[in-house]
């Protein structure tokens, strides 16, 4: 029997050719289903069974996975650290108390999906992970605070009074004071003030596996490569709101309108994903990207469909985009041209 489609221009037509459909089926999942509407749920019958292709993941670092959420109905979660080996995943958000807005710090496991709210934290928003030790810190309106596993509580470290914005830590522990944005150090059982930063305002501060050593604030994203003094500028027009690193060593940069990667040589950075709001970007344990926009927690995973869904997407999204009503004749045009 022949399914019937119904295009945007209001004009019904009846196609029987299943692959059409399919093509239309990926045009209606990504525009949304006012767009093109399938009969039979969207199902689409392919040799006797019945397939679903959505389109509706990410494009990262130019292959195509699909979303998956993990938790929703979020404010901004920031500052995303995931604890590889307990399989939970850290984060701070807006939290509204009373009639104020206030930072909190919330732990979710990423396989059970539940999570906690960490108490103990005036105003949680840092966090910052010592691989080394396996210890986790987290910063907030008086001082700086170590996490206990045993309690799922934060036990006060030090730095009484003193309002925290940034942590990190790579053989020393670091943070920002808010708000005089300065960057300090502890060592030798005192904080002092970096030297290298003492006259810069810091929002991010970040040391890769390579020890190069990168500075972020409102003007412009910075870079002190190992060995050197120089210090590179890699961006003037983004405001950064994390970076991170995979296990291979590439550091990632997120800002408001997606996540953008080092592009070495040339002192410079190129962008590798459009997320609207993005706000936290980190690794599970099998190196799957998970990321944060402003109400929800995502993680990217494989497709099966990667292929097509990219090549659907890149080449053909901006003209239907410009041109809805011939949405059929793109759709029959990537059947002559073979790419589904």
């Amino acid at each position: 029997m022949k399914k019937p489609v119904t295009l945007p221009c209001e004009q019904q037509t009846f196609y029987n050719d299943n692959t059409v459909l399919l093509v239309l089926l990926l045009i209606a999942n990504v525009y949304g289903t006012n767009f093109v509407q399938l009969t039979q749920n969207n199902q689409v019958k392919l040799n006797s069974s019945f397939v679903r292709i959505a389109c509706d993941g990410l494009i990262f670092n130019d292959v195509y996975y699909e979303k998956e959420t993990l938790f929703n109905r979020l404010g901004k979660p920031y500052n995303l650290v995931m604890h590889k080996y307990s399989g939970v995943i850290f984060f701070s958000s807006t939290l509204r108390n009373e009639s104020l807005l206030d930072f909190g710090i919330t732990a979710c496991h990423v396989d059970k999906k539940n999570c906690i709210e960490i108490s103990g934290i005036p105003g949680g928003y840092a966090i910052a992970y010592d691989s080394d030790n396996d210890d986790i810190y987290f910063g907030g309106h008086d001082g700086i605070y170590k996490y206990n596993f045993q309690t799922d509580k934060a036990d006060f470290f030090g730095e009484k009074g003193k309002s925290i914005w940034g942590l990190f830590v790579k053989n020393y522990l670091y943070y920002i004071e808010y708000p005089s944005q300065k960057l300090f150090v502890y060592k030798d059982k005192k904080y002092v003030e970096l030297p290298q930063a003492k006259n810069t305002e810091v929002d991010i501060f970040f040391i890769s596996k390579n020890n190069d050593v990168y500075f972020s604030n409102n003007t412009a994203l910075m870079k002190n490569e190992r060995g050197t003094k120089d210090l590179l500028f890699l961006d003037d027009q983004l405001v950064i709101r994390q970076i991170a690193e995979d296990e291979f060593g590439d550091v990632y940069f997120v800002a408001s309108d997606g996540v953008y990667i080092e592009d070495k040589p040339y002192a410079k950075i190129k962008k590798i994903a459009d997320i609207d709001q993005a706000f936290g970007l980190t690794f599970d344990v099998n190196e799957r990207v998970i990321f944060s926009d402003k109400d929800s927690i995502n993680r990217l995973n494989p497709s099966q469909y990667r292929d097509k869904c990219y090549n659907f997407l890149i080449e053909n999204a901006e003209k239907l985009k410009k041109d809805p009503e011939n949405a059929l004749k793109w759709a029959k045009e990537l059947l002559r041209t073979g790419y589904l």
